[in-house]
């Protein structure tokens, strides 16, 4: 009864402090005079005015700097507390958008630190200290870079180049069996000759070809005058190992310095919502990376028995696109059946096998590798998977594709929990998004 009386007038001297902060927020407008509201309002003009005379050297510093330093008096108001925050936050996205070159590096070494993260923990607790386990996959991570360059790469390179000869014969072919046609003495026939369309055709594609050439010229001509920028991507590529060495060293103690971001009221709950996502984008991601690794290191190997050309990039090809459900599987079975039409006779049973080993190998994936790899922890409706793929490639174009299962599964699992606590934890959750 006691305590229930003290909670009862804790609670009334706070309304008690609310009234006199709004008492005290109208009185002190109702408390100037006619000569300070002139002076007031003359001082805000003039303010308007010098903004305005030194627009171009405003920056979002100092106007984060001004809101901050004409709020932070009134913070007990909730009004004010708002307008701060959000303009922190949209400081902080434009302060993330201007240093996107520099945050880079960090950015890919901490997504390979949070992979690489579950192996150093295993490690750890059979007693080996972390930068050693740490040191030995960054080691183990350059030589195999290391090889990839100097093994795998100029392969790949000389695959992508015997294609893209093909692709030249192909046209040319094509083109002369179309001037050399039935098609074209039909048109002859009906008055329209051949010459006529030859120069059409030259006057036509010749100068845009022509510019097209032209452009791609300028393109390398500028490529090659960014060579400091080139010099510092490289230097970013020597400096993502030592920056990955340093987050697996550290990551436990970077995982808590940024918890106790946050206040000691919500720490919980953002604690238990790092856990789900942990538990959902890790296995997600780690189990689909193998499993791509897989489907790439088998399309090459069979298709290099069968004597299928290109192997290699198709391997590499189908390892990519398997990161992309649905339009990956299509994009792969098309490449294939393409590169196995310019192999070597017989042409009809390698297009087939090509489609069929790469159904097989998605068929392999959704019965056995995925449930055991990757787990069903994503769960997601393909009409939704189909809708997230579509949403993120048009605003990020392939990067989107490779994010987009990940992401929205995660914001399906904030939904959901939102939805659990609002309605309580026994509330159905028997709709598509769950599905």
């Amino acid at each position: 009864m006691a305590k229930r009386t003290r909670t009862t007038a804790r609670k009334g001297d706070n309304d008690r402090e609310t009234v006199e902060k709004e008492i005290r927020w109208d009185s002190l407008f109702a408390s100037l005079g006619r000569l300070e509201i002139v002076l007031l309002a003359g001082a805000v003009l003039l303010l308007m005015v010098l903004i305005y005379t030194i627009h171009a050297i405003l920056s979002p510093f100092l106007v984060l700097g001004a809101i901050l330093f004409l709020l932070f008096p009134m913070r007990r108001y909730m009004l004010a507390r708002n307008i701060m925050w959000l303009a922190i936050i949209l400081f902080g996205l434009w302060f993330v958008d201007a240093l996107a070159p520099i945050l880079a590096p960090f950015i890919i070494s901490l997504v390979f630190a949070y992979m690489l993260d579950p192996v150093v923990d295993l490690f750890e607790r059979w007693g080996i200290p972390r930068w050693v386990s740490a040191l030995v996959l960054i080691l183990l991570f350059l030589a195999g870079i290391t090889l990839a360059i100097f093994f795998v790469l100029p392969v790949a390179v000389t695959q992508l180049e015997g294609v893209l000869d093909s692709l030249s014969r192909v046209t040319d072919d094509f083109r002369n069996f179309f001037w050399n046609s039935k098609l074209m003495k039909l048109l002859e026939r009906y008055g329209l000759s051949a010459d006529e369309l030859r120069s059409t055709f030259a006057s036509q594609l010749t100068p845009k070809l022509e510019d097209l050439l032209k452009g791609l010229v300028r393109a390398t001509g500028s490529l090659m005058s960014g060579i400091s920028s080139f010099i510092t991507q490289i230097f970013y590529l020597i400096l993502i190992p030592f920056l990955t060495f340093y987050f697996l060293t550290d990551f436990p103690t970077i995982g808590h310095r940024f918890l106790m971001l946050f206040p000691r009221r919500h720490r919980g709950r953002i604690e238990e919502y790092l856990a789900k996502a942990d538990d959902l984008i890790g296995h997600y991601m780690r189990g689909a990376l193998l499993v791509a690794l897989l489907q790439g290191i088998l399309v090459s190997i069979f298709f290099s028995i069968i004597g299928i050309r290109y192997a290699l990039l198709l391997g590499l090809l189908a390892a990519l696109l398997d990161l992309v459900p649905y339009f990956g599987l299509i994009v792969t079975m098309v490449f294939g059946a393409a590169m196995a039409a310019f192999s070597d006779p017989p042409i009809l049973p390698k297009v087939a096998f090509a489609i069929g080993w790469i159904g097989f190998l998605h068929i392999l994936e959704v019965v056995f590798l995925s449930p055991k790899i990757v787990g069903s922890k994503v769960g997601l409706h393909p009409l939704l998977i189909i809708l997230s793929l579509l949403v993120f490639m048009y605003f990020l174009g392939f990067v989107g594709l490779l994010i987009a299962v990940p992401t929205t599964a995660l914001i399906i699992l904030f939904v959901r929990d939102w939805e659990h606590r609002r309605r309580g934890p026994h509330a159905a959750d028997s709709s598509m998004l769950s599905l």
